[in-house]
């Protein structure tokens, strides 16, 4: 049927089409459309767009237009009315579409905006098992009639005027742009991001892109069939509903994800990060926080040294003695003299405030000092064993 028929000319046209629904599928779609080809020179000839009331003066009610299609055409007359069987059945395979086309995506829209992973799986998969149970319903409800006894319901007349009246607002070049262009492009990006949406919700990260690529292949051949066999409008619209949520969400995440980057990027050039975090107190080598320093001396020999910076700030770390560890806060509680004092058990393996004990002795046997070169007898400042981690600029006070 022409789709852009509208109003009482287009309910008007169903209703000659139930009339003449007993007739073999391929003749129907002929004899339609000169019905429809009639129905437009008819309708071009009121001032204004013609009532159902104005058709039928002008042609008969549907059934009387119908029979006189039969005659001139020398098909038999239709010895039975339209059935409550037939309406019944149109009406329930609409209802079930329009659960398949509802429900379903909603339940999938949640899991796409869910906080948790597990939510995200939980409402895509009920979204998903209400969809195709509902269009799986309602291809039943057809009872091997053709798809289109949803248009012969009343209810299916009137929405499907109102759809081909918002298709008659756009313009007739753009249409056919959207029909031979967009439509392509829109099987394309549903199946990819159909597919790879699924495979990255659980976890398949790796098949991604492979199946996105699979998806859209498999949504062109899905697209071809749909045209054959209208039955797979049950499934296919329902998934287009899907899509059309999905894919701005995909393309608003992408730009943002996109955005952020670039803030990544413009923050490293600058030295920061977004998700910068300051350093935690004290000293931290290689990410790990030093909790005591142990100086040694080229010889060997484990040495008292007070600790300070490039610009003569002490290098303090939290005392671990026995009187900062049981009771007296009121004391200076951070010290840069190592090694600092730490609590150790007793002879009986006891830790406590009744006998305590403390050590600064190493804890380990420090490497030999590797060899080094004197160039000159005059005595020079000092130098540590061990090259300093970079970044930080020790100066080294023995203590007497």
């Amino acid at each position: 049927m022409n789709s852009t028929l509208t109003g009482a000319v287009a309910i008007y046209l169903t209703q000659v089409r139930a009339e003449l629904s007993d007739l073999p599928p391929g003749e129907l779609e002929d004899v339609l459309q000169d019905v429809t080809d009639h129905l437009t020179e008819v309708a071009g000839e009121f001032d204004a767009e013609p009532t159902l009331s104005d058709l039928q003066v002008r042609l008969g009610t549907p059934r009387q237009y119908a029979d006189e299609l039969r005659t001139a055409a020398g098909y038999p007359a239709r010895t039975e009315p339209v059935s409550q069987d037939y309406l019944t059945s149109g009406w329930k395979a609409l209802r079930w579409g329009l659960i398949a086309g509802t429900v379903g995506p909603f339940f999938v829209a949640v899991s796409i905006f869910a906080w948790s992973h597990d939510e995200t799986a939980f409402f895509g998969l009920l979204g998903l098992g209400i969809l195709f149970v509902a269009a799986f319903l309602g291809v039943r409800a057809l009872h091997g009639n053709d798809p289109r006894i949803v248009l012969d319901t009343p209810r299916g007349a009137q929405w499907a005027t109102a759809i081909r009246g918002w298709i008659d607002q756009v313009p007739p070049n753009v249409r056919y742009e959207l029909v031979t262009i967009g439509q392509p492009v829109w099987w394309v990006a549903r199946g990819m991001i159909g597919a790879g949406g699924f495979f990255a919700l659980f976890g398949a990260a790796s098949v991604t892109v492979v199946g996105a690529v699979a998806g859209a292949a498999v949504s062109i051949w899905i697209g071809r069939r749909t045209q054959q066999d209208r039955r797979w409008l049950w499934y296919v619209v329902p998934l287009n509903v899907v899509a059309a949520v999905a894919v701005p969400a995909f393309l608003a995440a992408a730009y943002v994800g996109a955005s952020f980057g670039f803030l990544d990027n413009y923050n490293d050039y600058r030295g920061t990060t977004r998700g910068y975090e300051p350093p935690a107190k004290g000293v931290v080598v290689n990410g790990s926080t030093v909790s005591n320093i142990y100086p040694f001396d080229a010889q060997g020999k484990q040495v008292a040294v007070r600790l300070y910076d490039q610009d003569g700030n002490p290098i303090s770390m939290e005392l671990q003695d026995c009187a900062t560890s049981y009771g007296q806060e009121s004391r200076d509680t951070t010290s840069n003299l190592f090694p600092q004092a730490v609590v150790v058990p007793d002879e009986n393996g006891d830790v406590g405030p009744d006998n305590c004990k403390e050590t600064t002795k190493a804890p380990f046997v420090p490497p030999p000092a590797p060899a080094t070169r004197t160039t000159s007898s005059t005595p020079s400042a000092v130098k540590p064993s061990a090259t300093p981690t970079p970044g930080v600029t020790l100066t080294v006070q023995p203590t007497r």
